[in-house]
C-alpha cells in the first residue's frame, strides 16, 4: 500500500478510534457500579485476573505513577473492595488483594461491561463482528512482535 493513501486510512481510523472511545467509556462510566470509575475498574480487573499484585505491578502494568495507584488502591481499600498487606520478607512491598466485594464489583462491572459493547455489535452480522476480531488479533501479534 502506498504512503499517501496509508495516511488516509491512518486519519479516519484515528478519528473513528477517538468517536468510539469517547461514546463507550461515557456509556461505560454511566454503567459502572458503586460509583466505581474506569480507573478503578482496571485496577480491580487486573486484581481478579492476577489473585494478588504489588502495587508497583499495577503501576508499572497501566504505566501510571507509583503515587496515582497508591492513591486509588487508599480508595479501594476505603470502600471495602481490597486488602492490603505488607510482604513479610520486603516490608517495601505492598500487595492488593480483592475482597469478596471487589469480586462480587468486578463481576457486575464486567457484565454493565459485556452489556453496553453488546448493544453495538449485535446490530453488525456475525461475519463483522469476526473479521473485526480478526484484524485486531493480528494488529495486536504485529504489536507483541516487535516487543
Amino acid at each position: 500500500m502506498d504512503s499517501e493513501k496509508l495516511n488516509l486510512y491512518l486519519e479516519r481510523l484515528d478519528e473513528v478510534f477517538q468517536h468510539i472511545a469517547r461514546r463507550l467509556h461515557a456509556e461505560l462510566a454511566q454503567n459502572m457500579v458503586n460509583g466505581i470509575t474506569m480507573s478503578q475498574f482496571v485496577v480491580l480487573k487486573k486484581l481478579n485476573e492476577k489473585g494478588r499484585v504489588t502495587v508497583s505491578e499495577v503501576a508499572e502494568g497501566l504505566n501510571v505513577s507509583l503515587s496515582a495507584i497508591t492513591a486509588l488502591a487508599d480508595r479501594l481499600h476505603k470502600a471495602g473492595l481490597v486488602d492490603r498487606c505488607r510482604d513479610e520478607q520486603d516490608r517495601r512491598l505492598v500487595w492488593l488483594t480483592l475482597t469478596a466485594e471487589g469480586e462480587n464489583t468486578v463481576s457486575t462491572c464486567r457484565k454493565a461491561r459485556s452489556k453496553v459493547v453488546e448493544k453495538y455489535l449485535s446490530k453488525l452480522p456475525e461475519e463483522d463482528v469476526k473479521h473485526l476480531v480478526q484484524i485486531y488479533e493480528k494488529v495486536l501479534a504485529l504489536m507483541r512482535a516487535e516487543g
